[in-house]
Formats: C-alpha cells, structure tokens, sequence
C-alpha cells in the first residue's frame, strides 16, 4: 500500500529534476543567444523591462510547465532513475556554467584585442 505513495513522491521527484535540467539549458542558451543576436535582447527588455527579468520569468514558467508536463508522463521509475536524473542535472549544471563563464571570457578578451 506504501509502494504507490512512493512512486507518486518519485515521480515527483524525477519531474522536478528533468525540469531542473532543462531550465539550465534553456537559461545558458538564452544567455548565449540573447548576447549575440540583440534583437532577442531587445524584445527581452521591451517586453519585461530587463533582459534578466524576462530571462526569469520564461524560465520560472518553462520549469513549471515541464514538471507538469512530465509529471503526467505514464511512467514506472525506480530510485536509479532519480538517481541518473541528479547526475545528468549536476553535469548539465556545470557544463552551463563553463558555457556562459567561456563564451563572457572569449567576449573580454577579444574586446582587449
């Protein structure tokens, strides 16, 4: 009778994870993108009044979205899953970063240049 309740907090869980994960290529993206193509940057500060504001609130939105939407999912996870799931958001967490830290540090320097 237990096992059901475990599943549900489980699938919980491995929803808010992969959610997790895809709003942190979603933000290293558009952190990317919106620097190079302005325009995208421009209707981030026209639509939000700050750039980062907009950043914020698509993401907030695309992480409650996607849990939702994976929440719905039939599936039949066990504890490995959640497991692979935290390990795939902690690598794509710090291949986000490296990302972003790489592509502001070629930005400064080749400005030095």
């Amino acid at each position: 009778m237990n096992e059901p309740m475990n599943q549900k907090k489980l699938l919980q869980a491995f929803s808010y994870t992969l959610s997790a994960t895809v709003t942190v290529v979603f933000f290293t993206l558009i952190t990317i993108v919106a620097d190079v193509f302005l325009p995208l940057k421009d209707w981030l500060k026209l639509t939000f009044t700050h750039h980062w504001i907009g950043k914020g609130v698509l993401g907030f939105v695309l992480f409650f979205v996607s849990a939702m939407f994976i929440s719905l999912l039939p599936l039949r996870l066990i504890d490995q899953s959640l497991e692979k799931a935290l390990r795939i958001l902690f690598w794509t967490s710090l291949l986000g970063t490296l990302a972003i830290f790489s592509f502001f540090t070629f930005e400064f320097l080749s400005r030095l240049a």
